[in-house]
């Protein structure tokens, strides 16, 4: 039986049994839709919600789009419903791959206009003539743990969130590697959290994307903008919150300490009321040629 999708126990889904049904209700952009569940795949959390309330506003009707990292395909759906032309959509996890294709095909949408493929970042697309230069918006949701010692075995769900040193593969492969798929002022719209190292984050785009809105003080990205309002700007933070640190974070916390610490960057978690939060940003970025 379908169960309703409700954000504030999103850790949950992660045990629940594969196969169930979630029904993701978005009352607030005027769209729902449906998810099957698998143990070895993350399943919604509430800032892909926020992310997906993004998306609509954008609107992709014929837009290309790209959902980079796409886990269970929750952004390729809401893209998909939105008009986009064709969604292409990445992971590493064979798994994830396979339920973004069975929830394109559970929310009845035409499975021409999906391209699913399992790839280790942008590695198994480079080099792709229908793709490099041809997207209009690369969203993500990208794993943000660090890898702890010892071989990783890929089970479950929390073991592909883990993510190479201080969790920033797939935040760095997109920064450095993603406006080469992007078409001239096409745009990435990404997830990052302080448990990566803000400052890192924030050098890597000047880098690579130009000149962006940065906060005064020891957090470059502690702060939020609307993005018509960023000037010359190449890229800004256009939402920030802070988010409850779950348990699945507590065995990796004195690795993402040490790695801030090492790396020189702020604190990664704030305290409040005796919890413990991350800090979430939102950033988008201009591909200006």
């Amino acid at each position: 039986m379908p169960i309703t999708y409700d954000p504030e126990k999103y850790a949950d889904y992660q045990s629940i049994e594969s196969g169930t049904i979630l029904n993701v209700e978005l009352n607030h952009i005027n769209t729902n839709l449906r998810l099957e569940t698998h143990q070895a795949v993350w399943s919604p959390t509430p800032f892909a919600i926020k992310m997906g309330e993004f998306i609509v506003s954008d609107g992709c009707h014929e837009k290309v789009v790209m959902d980079f990292a796409s886990g269970s395909g929750f952004l390729s759906v809401i893209a998909g419903k939105g008009g986009a032309t064709k969604v292409i959509a990445t992971d590493l996890n064979p798994n994830a791959i396979m339920m973004t294709k069975r929830n394109w095909a559970l929310n009845n949408l035409n499975h021409e206009q999906l391209y699913a493929i399992e790839s280790d970042c942008f590695d198994a697309i480079k080099g792709h003539p229908e793709i490099e230069g041809q997207v209009d918006m690369i969203y993500s949701n990208p794993p943000t743990a660090p890898d702890l010692e010892g071989e990783i075995k890929r089970l479950s769900a929390g073991d592909w969130n883990i993510n190479g040193q201080g969790g920033r593969i797939v935040n760095d492969a997109l920064i450095t590697q993603g406006r080469h798929f992007l078409k001239s002022d096409g745009e990435i719209l990404f997830i990052s959290t302080s448990k990566q190292g803000s400052k890192l984050t924030c050098d890597l785009l000047n880098q690579y994307w130009g000149k962006g809105v940065k906060a005064d003080g020891d957090d470059p990205l502690d702060y939020a903008i609307d993005w018509e309002t960023r000037g010359n700007a190449n890229w800004a933070v256009v939402k920030r919150i802070d988010l409850l640190l779950s348990d699945y974070y507590l065995p990796f916390l004195a690795h993402i300490r040490q790695f801030s610490k090492e790396q020189g960057q702020p604190e990664p978690v704030i305290e409040k009321d005796g919890h413990l939060y991350q800090k979430i940003y939102f950033i988008r970025a201009k591909k200006v040629d």
